[in-house]
């Protein structure tokens, strides 16, 4: 089982901040380094870029400073189990240095990590270790992330966006109004977010309605006008009209459990 020893996030020093440690610190350490420092690996100093990590084996030297006038990481000395399955599937190099696609995903689970630590619940370590493994796996996964998402400044906007879609699609009603949620033009907004996704949010959106109003029709007793309410069209006739366009049935019809085998193109 993986488990944490002691974290910090944001953590802030001058210009003469360094750590030296020739063994290294007993445990696995993992730097995020939110701005410009110097490190030392395979026995050379190297520049390393803001948003670049490095997870050190057990160990390994540790030495790392700023470079600049203001040096912030993020730290977690954690046992990590270097030498099970586990990392193969990760995708990870110890004692590298990654550069993360997006570091907010690690962010995002490390401030759940930082949470748990001060939870007093009998399944603590089950859950800690459960969010070391999803770290690691997002830091592998920005190790052979694309350059598209590294490119693009709105990929977490984008990504969150992407969800909410999916999760509540009823709320939605014109791209024009989903790229004012991003401060984007339309255009320029539906350009990202097929660069991104590669489908359109147009597309998405109706496929996010589509299965929506296939879960209500399966399991609940709300009528066609109620579901043609909840997953966000202007009145039932439009709803029927387009989910028999995707579905080849109508709403009844698939409620019903009916099998139509005629050809429908997917696409409007």
């Amino acid at each position: 089982m993986m488990t944490m020893n002691t974290m910090g996030m944001n953590f802030k020093h001058n210009r003469d901040f360094e750590i030296n440690r020739p063994n290294g610190s007993g445990d696995n350490l993992l730097i995020i380094f939110k701005t410009a420092a110097e490190a030392e690996i395979n026995g050379k100093t190297v520049d390393v870029l803001p948003n670049s990590a490095i997870l050190y084996s057990v160990g390994a030297p540790q030495f790392y400073r700023a470079c600049g006038d203001v040096y912030i990481n993020h730290w977690i000395h954690m046992d990590c189990c270097e030498n099970d399955d586990f990392h193969k599937t990760t995708g990870l190099t110890f004692n590298k240095i990654i550069k993360l696609a997006n570091v907010s995903d690690a962010e995002d689970i490390i401030h759940m990590m930082s949470r748990e630590e001060l939870s007093d619940l009998p399944s603590k370590s089950k859950y800690m270790d459960l969010l070391i493994k999803m770290l690691l796996l997002r830091l592998g996964d920005s190790g052979r992330g694309s350059t598209s998402i590294a490119a693009n400044p709105h990929y977490s906007e984008l990504r969150q966006l992407r969800a909410d879609i999916y999760s509540s699609p009823g709320q939605y009603s014109s791209i024009d109004s989903i790229a004012v949620k991003v401060n984007l033009s339309p255009p320029h907004f539906q350009r990202l977010y097929k660069e991104q996704f590669g489908v359109s949010c147009y597309e998405d959106l109706l496929s996010a309605k589509t299965k929506a109003a296939q879960y209500y029709l399966k399991n609940t007793n709300m009528t066609v006008k109620e579901i043609s309410s909840v997953c966000g069209y202007e009145n039932d006739v439009c709803f029927m009209r387009r989910f028999k366009q995707r579905t080849g049935l109508t709403p009844t019809e698939y409620r019903g459990g009916e099998r139509h085998t005629a050809s429908v193109p997917f696409n409007l």
